[in-house]
């Protein structure tokens, strides 16, 4: 079984829908002690625990991901993967070089293969230099992130200041011999951490077929560290269930945004321009999360009985009030409780946009293990919460075309 970490919930949610996409019946927990029954536990190739490590200090990110593992190991699984965003959100002090280097230690592992190559997604990795869309990841939305702003698309620069070890690469050229090239260079690599400390190998990739030959070549290592895109193609070697992925039926559908990334803020403007129903929450000086939301969900309560309608927070970085300390956390905390009413009203269908808001939105739904079904956008796909026979889809901010919104929404509600 595999047993796959990831720093954040629609991280999750992207790498279960990669494993699912290969075939693997995959089930999505969303703590470390969630609810797993014999037979989940028999009937299942691989689990994925959905952390909120992405962006909390280095000691709670390093804790939670071991709890993690010791829980996958208790559950049955013999390999394991740390999956982290495809664009590395971090800070110069981690959380992925630390987690990275917790988890090796704990496995007794001495050498990692990583890389947040998702081509699938459009990030790739050439010359050990991470792009989105073909652009260096400095010169991309990234560059602006309010929590984690990437400035440098060196993965290896990126990851020094992070980690205790060593640092290798595998170039492209080598990728494409095979992977056979691939095992002998992560051999050699493997030299240069030193005695006692762990070896990160950073893997360029630009094609999917790069990744396959990189998949071969860790066959059998019981820790492996990037995006979706690797864990994808190592799933690709398992056997494949044959289970058909579900999606809920058509019906209201309830939007929360509450990324700032470029792609939302598209499809925010196109469902808008389709004429759907939205709630713009703006924070003054002095507001409280349980204020804005009681707003929001009375603007809710005013909306025709079918109708499917956004609740939003995001907006340009130029736009964003600095007269608001932790602006970011107030709006999280407004989509969890706008959630939780919403729930309370009968509302079964939520697409949830941006990694911190669905962490807090799966917080206060209380929402601990669910089933991953079929993608409504790639990366994106739908979990059915059986305990609550709710429905949801948990969007990275950059995820689905710019009419994501009302593919979901508004062919399932009126306008």
């Amino acid at each position: 079984m595999i047993g796959v970490i990831a720093d954040d919930v629609t991280g999750a949610t992207d790498v279960a829908a990669a494993l699912g996409r290969a075939g693997l019946r995959t089930v999505l927990a969303l703590n470390t002690e969630a609810p797993l029954s014999e037979q989940d536990l028999t009937t299942v190739d691989a689990i994925v625990v959905g952390l909120k490590t992405r962006s909390i200090s280095v000691a709670e990110a390093v804790q939670a991901s071991l709890e993690a593992l010791r829980a996958l190991r208790s559950a049955g699984a013999t390999r394991f993967y740390f999956k982290y965003c495809s664009t590395f959100d971090s800070t110069p002090e981690g959380n992925i070089g630390p987690v990275t280097e917790a988890l090796a230690t704990e496995l007794g592992v001495g050498t990692v293969v990583t890389t947040p190559a998702a081509p699938i997604h459009g990030r790739t990795v050439v010359d050990g230099h991470l792009l989105v869309d073909g652009v260096p990841l400095q010169e991309t939305h990234m560059a602006q992130h309010p929590i984690t702003p990437m400035l440098d698309s060196s993965l290896e620069r990126l990851l020094a200041p992070q980690i205790a070890g060593g640092i290798g690469t595998l170039q492209l050229e080598t990728v494409r011999a095979g992977a056979e090239a691939v095992t002998a260079a992560i051999a050699v690599a493997a030299t240069s951490a030193g005695a006692g400390r762990v070896a990160h190998v950073i893997a360029d990739a630009l094609e999917e077929s790069d990744l396959r030959a990189i998949a071969e070549a860790v066959d059998g290592h019981a820790l492996v560290a990037g995006s979706a895109g690797l864990v994808g193609a190592i799933a690709e070697r398992e056997p494949a269930s044959g289970r058909k992925l579900g999606a809920p039926a058509p019906g209201r559908t309830a939007i929360i945004a509450g990324s700032c990334s470029r792609r939302t803020l598209e499809q925010i403007a196109a469902f808008r321009a389709a004429g759907g129903a939205s709630h713009h929450v703006v924070a003054q000086p002095g507001d409280s999360a349980e204020g804005l939301a009681a707003a929001a969900l009375a603007w809710w309560d005013a909306q025709p009985g079918n109708a499917s309608a956004l609740i939003y927070s995001s907006s340009p970085a130029a736009e964003r009030d600095a007269r608001i300390p932790n602006v970011g956390e107030l709006y999280e905390d407004v989509a969890g409780i706008v959630a939780r009413g919403l729930s309370e009203r009968g509302v079964t269908r939520m697409l949830i946009a941006g990694g911190e808001t669905s962490g807090a939105v799966i917080r206060e739904l209380g929402t601990a293990a669910a089933v991953v079904g079929a993608e409504a956008a790639v990366g994106a796909p739908w979990i059915h919460d059986t305990e609550r026979d709710a429905h949801l889809v948990l969007k990275s901010g950059n995820f689905g075309g710019p009419d994501f919104f009302v593919d979901v929404a508004l062919a399932g509600g009126t306008r």
